[in-house]
């Protein structure tokens, strides 16, 4: 008994090995595939396609893996029920063959023997054998259940025997009368060629999950590359870009895809840069030429002063206020060159303080009503508000405007500084002057850094070209907005609105025109 367990846990043992084999292979498939990309990505970079191609074409081998899985059980299902009807059918029409004849039916069993490829065997009621189709005779035995270790119990009265040397019987055993005593019909259909029909099967869908595999790889890797194509493209573009050619492109032609997106974002990017480099070109540029023309006039002076200077001294004199004057307007410049590369590093500081409007208005129109007795200076309100910015930035900002409208406001003509609050929060300071005005078209470039609208200024008007430059970068520091309304021989007026109280709230960088 205790060999019949062992043996019948070794069947039960290898038929589960046997249902779950494809499930195993799968299982190993996979780690393998995952070890093998492992090692392989350690030693190598793989392209973006490839990568997309790999994980497809993963995919789509899992999806056809499990179809044919399915394939493969439904099929045995499929076969395993066949078999079971037909030896059901036979054994209906052997037990309808012997109750109707007297004797023995051998030749019609031995037909449907034959045609059915099973072995039929007939016992009487003693188990002992009557008949068989069976060549082998001596062999032949009645199955049954709970008796042989190797035999187990399928659907219904079915039972599978399973043997080392050939593939499983499928055995079914009914009583049936013939000549008036009972008579047991046992049928054993070998399911060998079950067995292989179901291998050609497996086979067969390998080899069609294998040609799958190849054309999804093969079409994913096109697919792939076409869809990188743009990447590609923006490589090869960007690689061919530099200072030189910064006026290149990419190409934004195409599907309205996240890669258009990328190209018109990455554009841009080009055209800030660009423009950039084209201001710190013009920058450069526009330093170099304001800093010749001292450096040229000292010069010339100096050779002056080398040749004749020592003895004569009016120009002795002359070529050392030539010199004062040059060289304290090259200091003008190059400090207002610190100032706005200092505010370029944030690294200019600026002191917040509590002061009064009213007082910093006071104090500018005071100094201009001093330095300035060709132009009338007017207060029209200055009310008294408390604000928190730096004084003497804000001071020198003002005075920038100030300073611009007694250059180009003509002699006896007004400029009329006014402060008030706009709102409760806010405080709206105002220049005004009656003087040549500016264009329409240089409205939007008067801040830009050494721009002057009037391309005919001379040496006493033209100044560096750098203060409204500053001032805008003061007033945007104190999170206030500059509008600027002008018009030709009437004047312009600037309005600058600042916020009482400095906290967090976000810097507004328009500069309204």
């Amino acid at each position: 008994m205790r060999y019949r367990k062992d043996r019948f846990i070794k069947i039960i043992k290898f038929i589960m090995l046997m249902f779950f084999l494809p499930f195993r292979i799968f299982r190993i498939f996979i780690r393998l595939i995952s070890k093998i990309k492992e090692k392989i990505s350690l030693r190598l970079k793989f392209s973006i396609t490839f990568k997309i191609t790999s994980i497809y074409t993963l995919i789509f081998a899992i999806i056809y893996i499990v179809i044919s899985v399915i394939i493969i059980s439904l099929f045995s299902l499929y076969i395993g029920k066949n078999v079971e009807n037909n030896i059901q059918k036979d054994i209906k029409l052997i037990s309808y063959n012997l109750i109707s004849n007297e004797d023995m039916p051998k030749e019609y069993i031995l037909e449907i023997s034959q045609i059915e490829d099973i072995s039929i065997d007939l016992f009487d009621e003693n188990n002992k054998l009557v008949y068989s189709t069976d060549g082998n005779k001596g062999n032949v035995m009645l199955y049954k259940k709970g008796i042989h270790s190797n035999l187990q119990n399928l659907n219904g009265d079915y039972m599978l025997l399973t043997s080392r040397n050939s593939a499983p019987w499928i055995i079914l055993s009914k009583t049936s009368k013939w000549y008036g005593k009972n008579v047991v019909i046992q049928i054993r259909h070998n399911l060998y060629r079950e067995i292989l029909k179901i291998i050609i099967l497996f086979c067969a869908l390998m080899l069609i999950n294998i040609i799958f595999i190849v054309i999804t790889i093969r079409i994913g890797s096109k697919a792939s590359r076409k869809m990188l194509k743009p990447i590609e493209n923006m490589t090869n573009t960007v690689k061919n870009i530099d200072v030189n050619v910064l006026n290149t492109r990419l190409d934004i032609n195409g599907a309205q895809d996240e890669l258009k997106d990328l190209a018109i974002t990455f554009n841009s990017m080009l055209n800030r840069i660009e423009k950039s480099y084209d201001e710190q070109k013009q920058f450069v540029s526009d330093a170099s030429h304001e800093l010749r023309t001292p450096i040229s006039v000292i010069q010339g002076y100096a050779n002056l002063l080398k040749r004749w200077g020592k003895d004569d001294r009016d120009v002795l004199e002359e070529a050392i206020d030539a010199i004062k004057t040059e060289s304290e307007s090259m200091k003008e410049l190059i400090e207002k060159l610190l100032f706005l590369a200092r505010g370029d590093n944030s690294r200019q500081r600026i002191e917040i303080t509590n002061f009064q409007i009213n007082k910093l208005i006071d104090e500018i129109i005071k100094e201009t009503i001093l330095i300035d007795k060709e132009h009338e200076i007017i207060n029209n309100q200055n009310h008294n508000i408390n604000i928190d910015a730096d004084y003497n930035l804000l001071k020198e900002a003002i005075r920038v405007f100030i300073d611009n409208s007694i250059k180009y406001t003509p002699v006896n003509g007004k400029i009329i500084v006014d402060s008030s609050l706009k709102d409760s929060s806010q405080v709206m300071i105002s220049v005004e002057d009656t003087g040549i005005g500016i264009n329409r078209e240089d409205l939007p470039n008067i801040f830009n850094r050494f721009y002057r609208a009037d391309k005919s200024r001379t040496k006493k008007t033209g100044g560096t070209g750098l203060g409204l430059a500053i001032a805008k970068w003061i007033i945007l520091k104190h999170k206030g907005s500059i509008n600027v309304k002008s018009k030709i021989n009437e004047g312009t007026k600037i309005t600058i609105v600042l916020p009482l109280k400095q906290n967090e709230a976000a810097q507004n960088e328009k500069v309204e025109s």
